[in-house]
């Protein structure tokens, strides 16, 4: 069967579309509704980037000089003072502040400080930061709703469309590629003849799995490069909607 290679793809409409009636089997992966996943009840401030729920790990960095903190970016209230030469968890950033969880002479605090007071971070650290941000509100909207797109992670592709039916892996001096197939699966009625307890025949109408199509996703040293699906498969693509998304981006 002849392949065509599209640069990206609505995987939810070819594996869920309704005329189709498919159905990936994907046992043992749960999805965990919107409204199940619990959010911070930090007040956010406007134009910040709040680093929890972003990175893996947390971002330390060095409190260099004694600096107040305030509770938030108009500084409309004192929290205490950080004690210097001190490391700190960076928590969040703004244009003209950093957010951190450091000790003060009353305890530990959280609140907005100077950035003159930070050391620690690279150069370009809130440029990569930016952009790190930016990608990952486009692939969390991907994932969402189901979708794969060129410059995903696997993780990420697992992560919007479950784990693949099949995976084959290659290792070279050039790197790892891996091939992911997803298939779905059209239930087809199908009408034998039976005989009931007395030898008397009748129909019954039984439904089978059958292949209605598939998708295999390339991925060059963990991102995705190539999306192929099978020639004939209506794959509900909006009219030919496609999704790119930045390669990864690296903080440290």
């Amino acid at each position: 069967m002849n392949t065509r290679a599209y640069t990206a793809l609505l995987i939810t409409s070819f594996f869920f579309l309704p005329a189709l009636q498919a159905q990936l089997r994907r046992p043992g992966v749960l999805t965990i509704k919107k409204e199940d996943r619990k959010s911070s009840r930090l007040v956010k401030e406007d134009g910040a980037i709040y680093l929890e729920g972003l990175v893996v790990n947390e971002v330390v960095v060095r409190i260099s000089t004694a600096t107040p903190a305030y509770s938030t970016l108009a500084a409309d209230r004192w929290l205490g003072t950080l004690l210097p030469n001190q490391n700190a968890v960076l928590l969040a950033v703004s244009e003209k502040a950093y957010r951190v969880r450091a000790r003060a002479k009353q305890g530990q605090i959280a609140g907005w400080i100077s950035k003159g007071a930070v050391d620690g971070l690279h150069e370009n650290f809130e440029v990569t930061l930016h952009a790190f941000y930016d990608r990952h509100v486009e692939v969390k909207e991907l994932i969402d709703n189901h979708q794969v797109a060129l410059g995903m992670t696997l993780n990420e592709v697992i992560a919007s469309i479950g784990p693949p039916d099949k995976r084959s892996s290659k290792v070279t001096q050039e790197g790892r590629n891996d091939t992911l197939e997803f298939i779905a699966y059209e239930k087809v009625p199908r009408t034998v003849l039976v005989y009931d307890s007395f030898g008397v025949p009748y129909n019954t109408t039984t439904y089978v799995e059958v292949e209605s199509g598939r998708v295999t996703v390339e991925l060059e040293n963990n991102t995705v490069v190539t999306i192929e699906d099978s020639e004939g498969v209506d794959l509900g693509r909006n009219g030919g909607t496609l999704a790119v998304v930045p390669p990864p981006v690296f903080l440290f």
